[in-house]
């Protein structure tokens, strides 16, 4: 059910309890609006310990193969933090990012690019990513990079925060190959107050019409001075732009800036973090998620009049809050930590934004947040998923992925056009035996009424090599400040076949000294990342199914086709 904004207005008290000072800029200031304080700026730091050993990676953890016919039936290492190293790239957190082609699987990582055979694993490349945007025709990089394949294209698409971090740069591929060439162009996503100005958190979407980036803008007051939010933005491309045969191009591209004036006449809550959502459906409109700014709760909204070769006539909808089940921002996560009692609870889980990427299939949009919900009393984070009506934006479901006793964080998703979904995600605990840090999954049909069938219990995909992951202090020592876990995953689907998911999450690899193969190292825990492949052949309900033939359009019907075809 959707409800207005003010419904689910936090509470002055609630956020002094959360040690808040309201991020203030021009402007008069409206009690009923004030910013969440965790709102903040995340770029990625790059670390260097005296005496440290980051270069040795100490072998990769070995490939998973499962039996045939089982939902994981693969999985392998991508990119860690020592591999970074190796290229001068060491950076926390990762910012784990991937995407499945026809023949390749892409990673991106803060510091460093891989392409993988999506078929072996094999590691067919490792690139700093200076190199790459560089290969590309862009000088420097900072980061927070994500990316997608459009199987319509047939070309890769990545963007991330340019050398200057008020910039942002997108990189098209020239061919499928991702070790082929590619071609870039780059704009200023935030211009800020003149000085220091950061367009951060660079979120990515593609649909039939255009790339959808949204940037989460941060400027100090003062030059020199700390950062506080200002707003966000919301870049919209045409996408026969950026794919045109020539270089991709910014014709027809439009910008839509929603300033943070801490309250005043008019304010609009657009959200933050704002996600577009991913589609094959034809049609002139695209939409967009985010986190409320100052509820606890999702708001949605539309981009109206598009078409794939502008977007210059294009206005928004206003906001709607959605009216999910009441939470809270979730804590920091548990682990065992058996070594130092202080690290158990340092694994930052992240706020409640949307970090991943959404879909929409058949009428539906699939989206998720990590929450840590009031319902069930305990103090725990919990992975929300919600289905949308992709029209009204009304919710025809939502559910908490979660154990007692344990955090589910950082999670994903993805969806094909049976209305099968997979999600991946981390969960911890306190549990010596099963508390350590590991990527799971969970898969799910469709029904007709738009709820989610659970098909699978929890599936372990990758359990971390330590119980006590602190990144960027010494070994044997209390960890230094809280440690940024993610700060995304990604699920994406096959192009060549849509039962098949690939799903890509962090893990804790081995400590950075001696004990962990790293003679002279002084650090502890690294990151590593790991990728697996479910294949999810469960055939949804025959009410489901009906539903789905006349509702998924032209790409869906020839997919239910080639199904019905192996039904036989």
């Amino acid at each position: 059910m959707q409800t207005p904004f003010s419904s689910t207005r936090k509470s002055a008290t609630l956020l002094a309890l959360a040690g808040a000072v309201a991020l203030l800029t021009a402007g008069p200031a409206y009690a009923d609006f004030t910013i969440k304080p965790y709102f903040e700026f995340k770029k990625p730091r790059q670390i260097s310990l005296d005496g440290d050993i980051s270069l040795d990676t100490n072998g990769k953890s070995a490939p998973y193969f499962g039996a045939a016919g089982a939902t994981y039936v693969f999985g392998f290492e991508g990119i860690s933090q020592y591999d970074g190293a190796t290229l001068n790239r060491n950076f926390i957190p990762p910012d784990t990012m991937g995407a499945v082609g026809r023949t390749q699987y892409l990673e991106t990582s803060n510091g460093a690019f891989g392409v993988f055979d999506k078929s072996t694993g094999t590691r067919l490349s490792l690139t700093a990513d200076v190199a790459f945007w560089a290969a590309a025709g862009q000088t420097g990089a900072n980061g927070d990079t994500r990316v997608l394949y459009n199987a319509a294209a047939g070309r890769w698409v990545v963007a991330a925060f340019g050398g200057n971090t008020k910039d942002i740069q997108i990189a098209i591929s020239d061919t499928d190959n991702a070790l082929g060439t590619w071609k870039s162009v780059k704009y200023e996503g935030y211009a800020g107050l003149g000085f220091g100005a950061t367009a951060d958190y660079p979120t990515l979407a593609m649909d039939t019409n255009a790339i959808y980036i949204g940037t989460n803008n941060f400027a100090p007051a003062t030059s020199g001075g700390a950062n506080s939010f200002r707003g966000t933005t919301l870049n919209v491309i045409p996408v026969n732009s950026l794919f045109n045969p020539g270089a991709p191009s910014l014709a027809g591209f439009q910008q839509f800036t929603t300033p943070y004036v801490s309250g005043g006449p008019g304010e609009i809550d657009r959200g933050f973090a704002q996600q577009g959502i991913n589609s094959r459906t034809p049609r002139s409109s695209g939409t967009v998620v985010a986190a409320s700014l100052s509820d606890f709760d999702i708001v949605g909204f539309k981009i109206n009049g598009l078409t794939p070769n502008s977007a210059a006539g294009a206005t928004l909808s206003a906001p709607t809050g959605l009216g999910e089940t009441a939470y809270t921002s979730p804590g920091a996560a548990r682990q065992p930590a058996a070594a130092v009692a202080a690290n158990r609870r340092v694994v930052d889980a992240g706020d409640e934004r949307i970090s991943s990427a959404s879909y929409e299939a058949g009428g539906r949009i699939y989206t998720l947040h990590t929450v840590d919900t009031t319902a069930d009393g305990v103090d725990e984070a919990r992975v929300r998923y919600l289905v949308l009506d992709s029209s009204t934006l009304a919710i025809l479901d939502q559910g908490d992925i979660g154990t007692f006793g344990y955090d589910s964080y950082q999670g994903s998703i993805a969806v094909n056009s049976f209305g099968q979904v997979v999600v991946g995600y981390n969960r911890s605990g306190l549990d010596a035996a099963t508390g350590k840090i590991s990527f799971m999954a969970r898969t799910f049909n469709t029904a007709a009424d738009g709820k989610l069938v659970a098909t699978s219990n929890e599936i372990l995909l990758k359990e971390s090599l330590t119980d006590d992951y602190h990144n960027g202090s010494l070994i044997g020592a209390a960890s230094v400040g809280r440690q940024r876990w993610g700060d995304y995953s990604a699920v994406s689907l096959d192009p060549s076949d849509e039962q098949s998911f690939y799903l890509i999450g962090e893990f804790a690899r081995e400590y950075n000294n001696a004990a962990g193969g790293h003679p002279g190292g002084t650090g502890a825990s690294r990151w590593g990342t790991w990728v697996a492949v479910l294949n999810v052949t469960a055939v949804p309900e025959p009410s489901t199914y009906l539903l789905m033939l006349f509702g998924f359009g032209v790409v869906g019907a020839t997919a239910l086709r080639r199904r019905a075809a192996q039904l036989h």
